[in-house]
């Protein structure tokens, strides 16, 4: 909680950046040889000046190598300066992209769903690039402090009441400067978070293009989008008139500052309190600091835009789950199976109320379908027993433990899962069944996968159980994905099944072969089944009819049939009367 009371950079500092304080060390330490080499400029051309007008001869040799050796060490000290700061900074930033991804990975469920996953990535790309950006424009704003302040003092051995009015002028932007800032953070933090939305809107276009060009939705789409998209450049133009303010006004107080330079300059010659070696130093010194001075600006814009990109990172960084372990959560050994719904309710965190009065006994070993209407809390059922979402009233036992009472790591090893939608990370075809059990023999595996009839196709692929699976695994069909998530399960051997529509969007061939699949995987398991399709749970042991997320009606097939109640009604519309 301390970390949110502090300003993001000095937060970033203090986490992030602070464990490579080595390499920036040498950095800065580096910037500051620069920075006193640079102010080295004004004081060299004075020397050499003043060895012209004393015509010394000496000077034709010392002065090109006075010249010659700052140079060369201004330019050793920038690369090093770079080389080392950068470094620290992509570490760091590898590390907030660590840190932020571990935390969306154990996120509540619910708070991933609040944000689409392309929304949820540009936190990861744009708002990481823009922190970069800022950072290191920040550490070449310290440079052109140390750059001015150096060079001050040498213009002050030269001549102080020119310098105090030269920095007189410049101190004349530190108030519409700040204010300009602070316009440019509130912009660029809307500008950062429409970027998320537009990325959103993009890719739920293009993931359902075969749809929208079906039902000829394109125009559809474009003006959705041209929406997002012009206010977007809105913000974007606004931020461009803002930042445009700064170089302009610094431009404007450079052309002050050297007009107050020739005035004084003139002033003190025609008195003769200052030699022409003292002008042309000062004129060099203010030529070094004129740039240095115009880059504060470009600096502070940058570092308005990263600190709301910061406050994005550190959004995610700071989420706080709600789901977690009780304090001294007991070990869940190898349960029976037998659940229990003990008056369960649910509420979404909007307060949409998904579930209510939800009592029911399920034996160990027993097949339970869940049937109803859409929303009737058929999967919020699904995502209550792992744990995903946690009850809002009521409890849910598991061999008589309350599930809130033991480790979520234990729990969920006691549930294999199957959904319509079957999911395949980048990795091995063998990596990919393994993920159900970690550590599993290749043997264990490859019997998983025969009593999945998985491994005929398995085996046709060029590298077999080694194959990579990339993008999702768009080279298999529905039901080989299919086949490789029951595999899965399989080799899970875990004592509570949920089978959440895992036949819905396969062909009639394929479903055979997977129903028979099913069936192997469910034989002395307790399993919970979501089903549309009443075919495929006629001959469950128990059928709960869920409606408005309530239990309307419980029993087998053929005892709903005689009560002619909801799901009699669902049973003639599917099959005709």
């Amino acid at each position: 909680m301390a970390s949110r009371n502090i300003g993001p950079y000095r937060r970033l500092w203090r986490d992030w950046l602070l464990k490579y304080r080595g390499l920036i060390a040498v950095g800065v330490f580096a910037m500051l040889i620069g920075a006193i080499t640079s102010a080295g400029y004004a004081k060299g051309i004075q020397l050499v000046m003043h060895g012209f007008e004393t015509a010394d001869p000496s000077v034709i040799w010392w002065g090109p190598l006075v010249i010659l050796l700052l140079t060369s060490t201004k330019a050793a000290c920038t690369y090093i300066f770079q080389t080392r700061t950068y470094t620290a900074l992509v570490n760091a930033e590898t590390d907030l992209q660590k840190a932020m991804h571990e935390k969306l990975v154990h996120a509540d469920l619910a708070r991933l769903q609040n944000e689409s996953s392309t929304a949820l990535a540009t936190r990861f790309t744009a708002d990481i690039m823009l922190v970069r950006t800022a950072v290191i424009q920040i550490f070449g704003g310290l440079s052109s402090v140390l750059i001015i302040v150096a060079s001050v003092a040498v213009m002050l051995t030269i001549d102080w009441l020119i310098t105090l009015t030269l920095v007189l002028v410049f101190s004349l932007a530190v108030l519409p400067v700040n204010r300009i800032g602070v316009r440019i953070h509130k912009v660029s933090r809307s500008t950062q978070d429409d970027l998320a939305s537009m990325t959103g809107d993009v890719s739920e276009a293009l993931s359902g293009i075969r749809m929208a060009r079906t039902y000829q939705l394109e125009d559809y789409l474009i003006n959705t989008a041209k929406g997002v998209f012009d206010r977007l450049l809105a913000l974007k133009q606004r931020l461009i008139r803002l930042e445009a303010q700064l170089s302009p006004m610094m431009e404007a107080l450079s052309g002050a500052a050297i007009a107050a330079l020739l005035v004084i300059v003139a002033w003190r010659l025609s008195n003769g309190d200052a030699t022409l070696a003292d002008f042309m130093g000062l004129m060099t010194g203010f030529g070094v600091i004129s740039q240095p001075a115009r880059n504060l600006g470009k600096t502070f814009a940058a570092a308005k835009q990263g600190e709301a990109a910061l406050d994005r990172v550190f959004e995610i960084i700071d989420l706080e789950n709600t789901i977690i372990d009780a304090a001294g959560a007991s070990i869940m050994a190898k349960v029976k199976g037998r659940i229990s719904f003990q008056n369960v309710a649910f509420a979404y965190p909007d307060g949409k109320a998904a579930l209510n009065g939800i009592n029911l006994e399920i034996p160990a070993g027993k097949t339970v379908a869940f049937v109803g209407r859409s929303g009737a809390g058929k999967s919020t059922i699904f995502n209550l027993l792992p744990r995903l979402y946690d009850v809002t009233d009521g409890a849910i036992l598991i061999d008589g433990v309350d599930i809130r009472a033991v480790s979520q790591v234990s729990l969920r090893q006691q549930i294999a899962m199957v959904g319509q939608d079957s999911i395949l990370l980048t990795g091995s075809v063998g990596q990919n069944i393994a993920f159900g059990r970690v550590g599993a023999a290749q043997a264990d595996i490859v019997a998983a996968a025969k009593s999945a009839s998985a491994d005929g196709f398995i085996m046709a692929l060029p590298d077999g159980y080694d194959s990579q699976i990339t993008s999702g695994g768009a080279t298999f069909s529905g039901g080989e994905k299919q086949r490789l998530s029951i595999a899965r399960a399989m080799l899970r051997d875990a004592p509570i099944l949920l089978l959440d529509e895992p036949t819905s969007a396969l062909d009639a061939e394929s479903e055979a072969a997977i129903r028979a699949a099913l069936a192997r995987l469910s034989k002395g398991r307790t399993t919970l089944i979501i089903a549309h399709r009443l075919a495929t749970i006629m001959d469950a042991d128990m059928i709960v009819v869920l409606d408005q997320g309530k239990i309307a009606e419980t029993g087998t097939h053929s005892e709903l049939l005689e009560n002619d109640g909801i799901y009699a009604e669902l049973y003639r519309l599917q099959f005709g009367g």
